[in-house]
């Protein structure tokens, strides 16, 4: 019986590598297509597709799961694929009713669809639907080098960028889990990546891509899409839109400079949270719950009280000075933390693997991001420095369990490792250091 079921575990495994295969070769073409000849971006993602995979079979066969933080959402994205997938194998392909059945599951976002489609391809494999989300997290990387590229750095630095980011810990595992963060991340990157192109040289087809990106985003994750449309309109007074040799005459007349284009898009995209999420415009239906001291109270006390992570307490709603003060401390914490001295269990040393080299990486993002600065180069890493910095103060309000926001702050720590200047190390480290290796 055990032989059996390991057979049966095994060609799924081997289905699972069958499809990424397939869509990596999809992404060799696009490659391609567009016309990038550098070859170290096909290494820096066979190496992330190869990682993700081998962490894909560690934590399925070893049961890793040292906290929550939406690990526990994986069987209930399993049952509700798998049942859809039967429905769509008998070519029934509604998904009425579902929401019905998992509210709090489908109403926000479409993962368990995408998930069912695969398993009717396939089949209604958990490890296969895993193999995808690698897939989807190799495929952040190489958005990550582009984006490096994108705002003029280096392919050492684009490269060194993707290879931390492979191995960054809580996308490691994250992103190998069956839950959607690694699609997030994936279009998250995509999306400041056509940011960023947008800034540098605004065409309505580069405006039109990013727009479907955002609107993935505002799907997975409704927040956080909101944080993008925010990063957006910040980004478009940023806009060169006053150069006569980049703007033809019908585009000037409608945009003569990057405020009235802000102006513009502020319109625009208050009804992407309507037409993507149904949330109304500019999400008021979602922000309402939380316009609500009380309902705030309540989600900080019920975060407290029922996880195992959570190291600080969210009370005092009600006293601007103590709100003040815990929403700096929870900032801190989710910008640095988790700290030695949160660590409850020896599972949880997991999240120190992330956190003490993420010391040493602040630096070099420091000093890359003035470096851009000193290169009057500001424009193409705002998008990076706004998207980061609102995300993490939203999550601030809400979240101070370590398990969830190590999770959620993943595309934010991404963003910020664009900026890193790794060549800083080879340039100012001390050659003296080594000279007991040097010969005579």
């Amino acid at each position: 019986m055990v032989q059996k079921i390991n057979e049966t575990i095994m060609q799924d495994i081997y289905i699972g590598i069958f499809i990424i295969a397939a869509l990596s070769f999809l992404v060799f073409l696009l490659i391609n297509k567009i016309g990038i000849k550098d070859k170290k971006i096909y290494l820096l993602f066979l190496i992330a597709i190869l990682i993700h995979l081998l962490a894909v079979v560690f934590i399925y066969y070893a049961n890793f799961y040292p906290f929550g933080g939406g690990a526990g959402d994986q069987s209930k994205y399993h049952q509700m694929a798998t049942e859809l997938s039967e429905r769509f194998r008998q070519g029934n392909f509604s998904i009425k009713g579902f929401d019905e059945i998992y509210p709090t599951l489908y109403v926000s976002h479409y993962y368990p669809v995408v998930l069912a489609v695969l398993y009717a391809l396939a089949a209604p494999s958990m490890i296969i639907g895993m193999c995808l989300n690698a897939w989807f997290a190799a495929l952040s990387i190489v958005f990550l080098y582009l984006i490096v590229k994108e705002i003029g750095g280096t392919d050492n630095n684009a490269f060194l960028a993707g290879l931390i980011a492979t191995v960054y810990p809580s996308y490691l595992y994250f992103g190998s889990l069956l839950i959607r963060d690694a699609i997030l991340v994936c279009f998250v990157l995509f999306a400041l990546l056509f940011l960023i192109k947008l800034i540098k040289n605004f065409s309505w087809k580069i405006f039109l891509i990013l727009s479907l990106a955002m609107g993935v985003v505002l799907h997975f994750r409704f927040y956080m899409g909101a944080v993008l449309m925010l990063t957006l309109i910040v980004s478009s007074f940023f806009l060169n839109l006053d150069n006569k040799e980049k703007i033809n005459p019908v585009r000037k007349i409608y945009f003569s400079n990057g405020v009235k284009f802000g102006l513009c898009v502020l319109l625009i995209l208050g009804f992407f949270p309507q037409i993507f999420s149904g949330q109304g415009y500019f999400g008021l239906n979602f922000f309402q719950t939380f316009l609500n001291d009380k309902n705030m109270q309540n989600i900080g006390d019920q975060g407290f009280l029922q996880a195992e992570s959570m190291v600080i307490e969210k009370v005092g709603f009600d006293n601007p000075i103590k709100f003040a003060g815990n929403i700096a401390s929870s900032l801190l914490f989710i910008s640095i933390g988790p700290f030695p001295w949160h660590i409850k269990y020896p599972r949880q040393l997991f999240a120190l693997a992330e956190t003490i080299p993420w010391y040493f990486l602040i630096i070099l993002i420091i000093i890359g991001g003035i470096a851009y600065f000193k290169r009057k180069n500001y424009k193409l890493i705002i998008p990076l420095l706004i998207f980061s910095f609102a995300t993490l103060s939203v999550l601030s309000v809400f979240l101070d369990n370590f398990g969830t926001y190590m999770r959620i702050r993943i595309p934010v720590f991404l963003a910020l490792l664009a900026l890193a200047d790794f060549s800083w190390i080879k340039t100012n480290l001390n050659s003296n250091a080594f000279s007991i290796f040097k010969t005579k």
